[in-house]
């Protein structure tokens, strides 16, 4: 990959690494408010049924997969540090523009990214 498509993938991640951190920061902020709500004087809901578990169980679930997609963009601005973004981790191919476009962050190319779908029968990116 040249330098200045490489400089571009990384500008890009850095923008998402930027935003996930973000998120992260303001869905725990809003998880935390959502636990302390409702003139709690001690700052804990004197009964956990006063917590709206089900909100805050969304705001875990969306804290956690943001955290997971800063991993994946963290681990791709070390493969780029390396010299190894863009070659597929699997096969050592060339990951397509087209799918680096697509998921900035991905490790795998298509073919090795279904692979392992199939056989773990989980999405890859």
């Amino acid at each position: 990959m040249k330098p200045a498509e490489l400089e571009k993938r990384k500008t890009q991640l850095l923008a998402l690494r930027d935003r996930l951190t973000g998120t992260i920061r303001h869905v725990e902020e809003a998880a935390r408010q959502d636990v302390n709500k409702g003139g709690e004087i001690s700052g804990y809901p004197t009964h956990l049924a006063d917590a709206d578990e089900e909100g805050l169980e969304k705001e875990i679930a969306i804290a956690q997969n943001e955290e997971g997609l800063l991993e994946s963009v963290d681990d791709a601005l070390k493969r780029i540090e390396d010299g190894t973004y863009g070659v597929c981790e699997d096969c050592g191919e060339s990951i397509p523009l087209e799918r680096l476009d697509a998921i900035p962050f991905t490790p795998l190319c298509v073919h090795c990214a279904q692979n392992h779908d199939s056989s773990a029968g989980q999405t890859s990116l």
